[in-house]
């Protein structure tokens, strides 16, 4: 499998979509083989809990959405990019402050955090005045335990 890249346009049934592509590349093993079901596990949180932030908390003005969805399996796990025209995301500040409230493990509030403790070498950036792109390294070979903060 090289790159696979799909578009959504529709905030009300990407989360079901996006689930739907994963399950119908699983189900034709389209993923290649070397890739262990935790890692895809947990390309699959990474993604889901993201674009759960685009759907709950992005800002697309007056522009139609529009969402893509990279992934490009590597030798050591998968790289992954979702790119974004909303107004943006200050994705460390929020990182920052959501540590704050790792001690009373509230139902929301989480998923950065679960983004961050899944994936490597992430990062989020502006490409333009209307894109933005968060990127990241789900790797088969790390423990993603070893990184939760305490």
């Amino acid at each position: 499998m090289n790159c696979l890249t799909h578009r959504f346009s529709d905030p009300d049934t990407l989360i079901d979509r996006v689930h739907a592509v994963f399950a119908s590349l699983e189900k034709e093993n389209a993923l290649p083989s070397w890739l262990d079901e935790r890692t895809v596990h947990r390309l699959k949180l990474a993604v889901h809990e993201w674009l759960a932030n685009l759907v709950q908390h992005a800002n697309f003005e007056d522009r139609r959405p529009d969402i893509s969805i990279t992934v490009k399996p590597g030798s050591g796990g998968v790289e992954c990019a979702i790119e974004d025209n909303s107004e943006g995301f200050d994705l460390n500040g929020h990182l920052d402050a959501n540590r704050d409230i790792l001690d009373a493990f509230p139902e929301r509030g989480m998923g950065l955090l679960m983004i961050k403790a899944c994936t490597e070498d992430l990062s989020y950036s502006d490409l333009d005045d209307t894109r933005h792109r968060l990127k990241f390294v789900v790797s088969s070979e790390q423990d993603p335990w070893l990184n939760i903060p305490f």
